[in-house]
């Protein structure tokens, strides 16, 4: 019987996109630890012939369906460790363009008075306005002290949550605002050049 092996960057196995009829691993004996608990996961996607080759070497090796969903859990930690490193901002100074937090909700500073955390969407900018909300994440912020006075330092994305959209639309509302009176200023300037004559 033939086998079909799927690479993944960790080394593991997939089974997307196989043919249901050719979802069948052999040679389980090959296979690494991590290997074998990450086909277990797939186990509904594999032939029940194969799922039972499966769950044989599983038991061959004491591995059982805790260790399985141990094995889950570290996965998605681990996942979820990963996107929160990509959940920073990355900011063009001069174009514009990039990745920022905006909005804070559910403000509260550490007693220490050393960080403070907040609720905040990060967003896809363009001109430094607000286009496209990614996610809405816990924040984490420095505070560092100065003569008394506290600055805020860099922001760390702690936590991910579904978008808070009531957050976004107050966003946008901000940010539409700004630019109608952006474009007010600029029709002013435009049509009345005396106004900044009287301004001075």
């Amino acid at each position: 019987m033939s086998s079909l092996h799927l690479l993944i960057p960790n080394g593991l196995h997939l089974l997307d996109n196989v043919p249901s009829g050719l979802r069948e691993m052999p040679e389980y004996q090959h296979l690494t630890d991590d290997e074998l608990l990450h086909l277990g996961e797939e186990g509904d996607q594999l032939t029940e012939e194969a799922r039972h080759e499966l769950e044989a070497e599983l038991g061959r090796r004491k591995l059982s369906s805790r260790d399985v969903d141990s094995y889950r859990l570290q996965r998605e930690a681990a996942q979820e460790s990963d996107e929160l490193k990509r959940a920073t901002p990355k900011f063009v100074h001069h174009s514009g363009v990039g990745q920022m937090f905006l909005g804070k909700t559910n403000r509260r500073r550490d007693p220490s008075g050393l960080f403070e955390q907040y609720d905040a969407t990060l967003w896809f900018v363009v001109f430094w306005l607000p286009v496209f909300p990614i996610a809405t994440y816990t924040v984490k912020r420095s505070l560092e002290r100065w003569l008394g006075l506290a600055w805020a330092g860099g922001e760390t994305a702690v936590e991910r949550h579904s978008r808070n959209w009531e957050q976004i639309l107050l966003t946008w509302v901000k940010a539409a605002g700004f630019v109608l009176v952006l474009r007010l200023v600029f029709l002013l300037v435009v049509r009345h050049p005396d106004w900044l004559r009287h301004i001075g």
